[in-house]
């Protein structure tokens, strides 16, 4: 069965997707450490951010529909994986996640 795809687009205004990018980054500045995936970036964070990570995880999902946003906790640690199906997707998960784009 072919999926249809889900348009690269956001639902949030201007001054709240600002905002959000920004708490994308103040998380960003407490990662363990950030990776691009061929189709999208892990963040492994430490585990006092797990409420902080699921909360900013939920909400991007609500907004961006073309994002698959993963939040689990591996040894200790909260990891953060953003994927995204459509390439022209992986531009936004590379700017959350302060990653370069994969080549994927």
């Amino acid at each position: 069965m072919e999926r249809t795809p889900i348009p690269v687009a956001c639902t949030l205004g201007a001054n709240d997707a600002e905002r959000q990018i920004d708490e994308w980054a103040t998380l960003r500045g407490q990662a363990i450490s950030a990776e691009a995936l061929p189709t999208g970036a892990r963040i492994v964070l430490p585990a006092g951010l797990e409420a902080d990570a699921r909360d900013l995880a939920q909400r991007e999902a609500a907004c961006c529909a073309f994002l698959t946003l993963e939040t689990t906790v591996v040894d200790g640690r909260v990891v953060v994986d953003i994927t995204a199906d459509e390439p022209n997707g992986r531009a936004v998960v590379a700017l959350l996640a302060g990653t370069p784009l994969a080549d994927g």
